[in-house]
């Protein structure tokens, strides 16, 4: 009795590695092969106006990914801003470097959570805001084309 038992154990403990890695192989063949290219590239927009105060311009870099379905040739284009910057603001006036110290972080935090110019406009800091928002469009339409 003892003999037949510890003979089936044997036998289901050299058979159990061989089903899983079956298992896994035949998994594995139903997963589609995917081809999945990384690029990152920089746009600048068109400087936009804020107002008698003079220009914003705004810098976004953008991360581009691609995935290909190697079988099918099926593309996927995702594209995400992943820092923005603002080379250009009015700052020829101390109250003009006050105010868009406080308006322009919250612009380029609401550009990295919105993804696009859906972005609430900053109180005080009004022709900031749209001068912003024109080259934020602008620099976004770039980005589409790329």
């Amino acid at each position: 009795m003892r003999k037949a038992l510890t003979i089936a154990l044997t036998v289901t403990a050299l058979a159990v590695p061989s089903v899983n890695a079956w298992a896994s192989a035949a998994a594995q063949k139903t997963i589609p092969k995917k081809k999945i290219v990384v690029a990152t590239k920089s746009f600048t927009g068109a400087p936009g106006s804020a107002d008698r105060w003079g220009e914003v311009q705004v810098t976004i870099v953008v991360k581009k990914t691609t995935t290909t379905v190697v079988k099918t040739k099926k593309k996927t284009v995702l594209r995400r801003i992943t820092s923005v910057t603002v080379p250009v603001f009015p700052n020829h006036t101390g109250r003009s470097i006050l105010i868009n110290q406080q308006a322009l972080p919250y612009l380029i935090q609401e550009t990295l959570q919105a993804q696009s110019t859906g972005i609430n406009m900053i109180s005080g800091a009004t022709y900031t805001s749209q001068g912003f928002d024109q080259s934020l469009q602008s620099a976004i339409l770039a980005a589409r084309v790329w």
